[in-house]
């Protein structure tokens, strides 16, 4: 029986891993891929190359150092946790079975999808789910976020300090009446499209406008970069029977990372801790490793 399963390789499971390592634990990392989604670069049209997040080259190091230490991975998805004896069994697509004493969930979140032509043929190229990792390039350009929620209005608040203009497309007036919302609205820079549909995404090498309709009626807008900031759907299905949710679907944790049920634990985007960055998802990875070291010592 391993000390530890983490299930996921993104950037939380790969910091929990490396820390489980240097505890000497012995711990087994599930997960088809290493990196997550720092896997994924935008590329745009008026930038040559960058290092946005020193987070990416903390992922790199850690991936390193895990991606050849076949003995401690399985490159497969898990069909589904049970609660054994004194730990847990965790069985995998293929019907093989690993046992730990402890588990980490961090298997992240996935943003919602459009779901428009276009969307596959740009996301990276111009389209992506993650304003806060790609705003700072956008001092003196466009951007359009689609959104009706906080997540949205926080992703514009940003995107207003440096880019010369930025335009909110609601598809449903939402949280809009919210003093937030109203005060993006009387930014200069900023307009509020309320209750407009995205229908299409537009480009070349590059997604360059969004075709959006409103009682019947066709606009089509210009603009350098469109960020969907929709809610998150958290990857949590395998502890939904196990442990406790908030109404979205993410894993509650305590300050440690512990969740409800002694010996689950999760880390990331999967948790109510809205680690949405990568040095922060990689740090409650470590922390959760941590708790996971002491707990099973025994330490108070």
């Amino acid at each position: 029986m391993h000390d530890v399963i983490i299930i996921g390789g993104g950037p939380a499971g790969l910091a929990a891993t490396a820390y489980a390592i240097r505890k000497r634990m012995d711990v087994l990392l599930i997960s088809p891929g290493l990196g997550g989604r720092t896997n994924r670069k935008m590329e745009l049209p008026w930038v040559d190359d960058y290092n946005v997040l020193v987070g990416e080259s903390m992922v790199e190091r850690f991936r390193s150092q895990i991606e050849y230490l076949d003995f401690l991975r399985v490159r497969t998805l898990v069909e589904r946790i049970e609660p054994r004896d004194e730990g847990y069994c965790i069985i995998l697509k293929d019907g093989k079975e690993h046992w730990g004493r402890a588990v980490l969930l961090a298997t992240g979140a996935q943003g919602e999808l459009l779901n428009v032509p276009g969307e596959a043929e740009y996301e990276m190229k111009g389209l992506c789910y993650s304003t806060a990792t790609y705003a700072p390039l956008f001092i003196d350009r466009t951007a359009l976020v689609v959104g009706d929620g906080c997540q949205a209005f926080r992703a514009v608040a940003e995107l207003q300090r440096i880019a010369r203009h930025v335009t909110l497309v609601a598809p449903t007036h939402g949280d809009l009446d919210l003093a937030v919302a109203r005060n993006l609205a009387a930014m200069p820079n900023v307009t509020i499209l309320d209750s407009y549909e995205v229908v299409e995404l537009k480009g070349d090498a590059f997604v360059r406008a969004v075709v959006l309709r409103k009682d019947g009626e066709i606009t089509e807008l210009h603009t350098d970069a469109v960020f969907v900031e929709k809610d998150l759907k958290p990857n949590s299905a395998l502890v939904a029977d196990l442990v406790e949710l908030d109404p979205k679907g993410f894993v509650k944790i305590d300050e440690m990372n512990r969740t409800s049920r002694p010996g689950i634990y999760a880390a990331g985007d999967v948790t109510t801790a809205k680690a949405d960055q990568v040095l922060i998802s990689m740090g409650e990875g470590a922390k959760a490793m941590l708790a996971i070291y002491d707990d099973l010592l025994g330490i108070c």
